[in-house]
């Protein structure tokens, strides 16, 4: 391909919109559903010539079959590296980290918490400028790591207060595992 030898060298500005999922047989599967999401990111060629240097966010909001809801827009930076097949289409993995802001419904309990990243691209260069292509990527939030409200220790009744913290048993703290599936379309800058 003519273009294929500089593409790598030229920054990219992207986005992405389709499917955002929690994980199949995660705890977060059984409490919202799929949902349409979308996102943006920046590559670039630094620090390493053989990785590119990925900056993303996205968002998505989940509903539920209940009153639940969750609110989620993950900001991330990761590395990718271009597997070096001679192919028309381009396979880029892609691995990091960042933060995500959560709002929990309906106690709209909300904050940043760690994240891992890790995805997948299947994109191919259209003319001299846009790269087309499909994108998976796999959100892990961690929430585990977080301490435990104190009004969590005692029992508690009280008509306003969130139903998990009347009894401290109900009160868990899980990792929320999401993985995006769309289409990306980016411009070379």
């Amino acid at each position: 391909m003519i273009f294929a030898e500089n593409e790598v060298n030229k920054p990219e500005l992207g986005f992405w919109v389709g499917a955002s999922n929690p994980f199949p047989g995660s705890q977060t599967a059984s409490v919202v559903n799929t949902t349409l999401g979308f996102g943006m990111f920046m590559r670039f060629n630094w620090p390493f010539n053989i990785f590119l240097t990925e900056l993303g966010g996205s968002y998505s909001n989940y509903l539920s079959s209940s009153e639940r809801g969750l609110t989620v827009m993950p900001l991330y930076a990761a590395l990718a590296y271009k597997l070096p097949f001679d192919l028309p289409v381009s396979f880029f993995i892609k691995a990091g980290g960042g933060a995500a802001y959560v709002i929990a419904r309906p106690a709209n309990v909300q904050g940043w918490d760690p994240l891992g990243y890790a995805g997948v691209e299947i994109s191919f260069v259209a003319g001299r400028k846009v790269r087309i292509g499909l994108r998976l990527d796999y959100n892990q939030i961690f929430e585990t790591q977080k301490s435990k409200p104190p009004e969590t220790q005692y029992l508690y009744s009280s008509p306003n207060s969130d139903s998990r913290i009347s009894n401290p048993n109900y009160y868990n703290l899980v990792n929320g595992q999401f993985f995006h599936f769309g289409l990306m379309v980016s411009l070379f800058l």
